[in-house]
């Protein structure tokens, strides 16, 4: 990776970060983009390098953890053979977190909602990219399971960080794997041909 790249992520990690941050005390709607490049301490012409507005920011931070997280396990991943989700949703925690300012947005920020749903879409539909094309078929069914699972670990994360968190997440994820093993034998057998 040559400077410029290092660069623009470190830029595009500030403006992540500085918006995430203004999330926590404003809605979406109220903050212009000089007041995120000021907080930043990024021109307006660096921002429009890298985005078009406040949204296009959002959606690609989306984009960034879905990718993320589909890159760093193993592909194509079988999803209906059942096995310890432990590693999995675990990768997925360490990723959001990764991201500087992040568990606040979700906390405090009345636009985290929305954020989530949509990245419970967007990671709804990479899981049934994966499973139709490691079994070369689409099944409405297994959509329903994955948007389940996917909801689920999702809105048990975001309790869990508006929580006291005197329970480690790591023992909420022991207490919810077999929940998403038993969503993994249902894929399996839904695969099945014989079935």
């Amino acid at each position: 990776m040559n400077k410029m790249d290092k660069r623009s992520q470190k830029t595009i990690r500030a403006i992540q970060s500085t918006l995430l941050q203004l999330l926590c005390a404003k809605r979406v709607r109220e903050i212009k983009i000089v007041d995120l490049c000021t907080a930043a301490d990024i021109n307006r012409t660096t921002f429009y390098l890298h985005y078009t507005g406040i949204a296009d920011v959002l959606e690609g931070l989306r984009n960034e953890i879905t990718e993320r997280i589909f890159l760093t396990i193993d592909r194509p991943v079988d999803l209906t053979k059942p096995k310890n989700p432990i590693p999995f949703l675990t990768l997925c925690t360490e990723i959001l977190e990764s991201y500087p300012n992040f568990a606040d947005f979700i906390r405090s920020s009345p636009d985290a909602d929305f954020f989530l749903t949509k990245l419970k879409n967007q990671f709804t539909i990479e899981i049934c990219n994966q499973y139709a094309y490691t079994h070369g078929v689409h099944l409405k069914n297994a959509m329903y399971i994955f948007r389940f699972l996917t909801a689920g670990v999702l809105d048990t994360y975001t309790e869990w960080l508006k929580s006291d968190r005197s329970i480690s997440f790591d023992s909420i994820l022991c207490q919810c794997a077999p929940i998403v093993e038993a969503g993994q034998q249902t894929l399996a057998r839904f695969s099945d041909p014989q079935d």
